[in-house]
């Protein structure tokens, strides 16, 4: 049994111009213009001249990362790299899976891919099936499912009794018009544990009928969004409920349901548990729960493989660390994956005291 490990805007470039000169005057008054004239004339060549020496522009860094962390990457790691380590971040966030396809495809090229699940990696980009498309990854952060619910919901007081304990979650989901929402599982991993989600739920609260309640099938059009955009539905009302990983919930201040590890899939302790859920995908494998990793690596492809290693060190040891923790995410030791000698050099300190895994 192989357990599932699945996981925008650019920032303008910023040209800083010094503008300096002045002229000069004299006590003659007969002087006086011709002072001032010659003063104008000093001070137009010396703009120029400063024109023309800008201070240096940030590198361009391009980024393609799980959509559930875009509004992160634009309002908050974009802005911040771009002021410590002069990188323009320039990246786009969709589901994991459909972001592996672009790069397999050759549409996009980026020095760092963000997957919220380790499998995309392994079965997507990796080995010469692969053509190689990826040879590491590091595991660097943590995070659990939750049910997101709106304030702006008919259904908002059963929702928050709910999340108070004091009525079974899946009870109000399962009432007719309640308008809930998820991912493509063919897309995004966060479809996928979804469904794997309300199959655990249905054995531990013995509600064997749950799933089918509830989702009506693994690939239920009413129900499934764009990753990158199920939030905003739900802030907007048009959706009543969702499942989300707990940092997008913390990130855009929405109320939500906790469940319990035994079904989240964010206890590392509860992996046993997690693998007898199994999603059977048309034409691939079947995958089974583990719980929820987000990776981060350096493409071959990378354009600027060594923008991309500084990006991930500030990531995994550096600032960005205690950004994705203020975000939600949960730290966890660093994982390692795949080929050490292909690890760029700046990484290679970060890799060495990282624990192997594949």
């Amino acid at each position: 049994m192989n357990p599932i490990r699945f996981w925008c805007a650019g920032i303008g470039l910023a040209l800083v111009l010094s503008l300096a000169g002045c002229g000069t005057t004299t006590s003659n008054s007969q002087n006086g213009a011709a002072s001032a004239q010659s003063g104008a004339a000093s001070s137009g060549n010396q703009t120029a001249s400063n024109a023309a020496k800008p201070t240096s522009a940030a590198q361009k860094l391009s980024v393609l990362y799980a959509g559930s962390m875009t509004d992160l990457m634009e309002h908050t790691i974009g802005p911040d790299v771009k002021q410590r380590l002069r990188l323009d971040l320039q990246g786009e966030g969709k589901g994991s899976a459909a972001l592996a396809q672009m790069i397999k495809s050759g549409i996009s090229t980026p020095d760092v891919f963000i997957s919220a699940s380790p499998s995309v990696n392994d079965n997507l980009l990796m080995g010469s099936k692969n053509h190689n498309l990826v040879r590491w990854y590091l595991e660097f952060a943590r995070d659990q499912l939750v049910i997101a619910y709106s304030p702006k919901s008919r259904f908002a007081d059963q929702l928050k009794q709910a999340a108070a304990g004091k009525t079974p979650w899946w009870q109000v989901l399962e009432q007719p018009g309640f308008r809930f929402g998820r991912t493509d599982p063919k897309l995004d991993p966060k479809g996928v544990y979804t469904l794997m989600l309300f199959q655990l739920a249905a054995r531990y609260y013995h509600q064997p009928e749950l799933s089918k309640k509830v989702l009506g099938g693994d690939e239920n059009p009413k129900q499934v969004f764009p990753e990158e955009s199920l939030l905003a539905q739900l802030t907007s009302g048009q959706i009543d409920a969702i499942v989300a990983y707990r940092h997008e919930a913390v990130e855009w201040k929405v109320p939500y349901i906790s469940l319990p590890d035994a079904i989240n899939l964010g206890d590392p302790a509860e992996a046993k548990t997690y693998a007898k859920a199994v999603y059977k995908p048309s034409g691939g494998p079947a995958q089974y729960g583990s719980p929820i990793v987000f990776t981060a690596t350096v493409p071959t492809v990378a354009k600027n493989p060594a923008a991309g290693a500084q990006f991930i060190r500030y990531l995994t040891v550096g600032h960005g660390k205690t950004l994705l923790q203020k975000d939600g995410f949960v730290p966890m030791q660093l994982k390692f994956v795949g080929s050490r000698q292909a690890v760029p050099a700046a990484l290679k300190g970060i890799v060495g005291g990282a624990k192997q895994g594949g």
